[in-house]
């Protein structure tokens, strides 16, 4: 009985091992897609803010 004990703590352990390294993956790749995206929402304000302007003023 104590080996079946001590498989199913081993296994149990696995378990909760790859949840755990699924879930950190997870939430990594999260904050990568956020960070690029603002990155990218960054550099396309920039951009249109500084040549998106019209290219000529008409005075009167």
């Amino acid at each position: 009985m104590n080996a079946l004990k001590a498989v199913l703590v081993i296994v149990g352990l696995i378990v909760v091992g790859m949840l755990a390294w699924w879930l950190l993956k997870l939430v990594f790749s999260l904050a990568l897609y956020l960070i690029v995206g603002a990155l990218v929402v960054g550099a396309c304000w920039y951009a249109y803010n500084r040549y998106g302007g019209p290219t000529r003023t008409r005075r009167r």
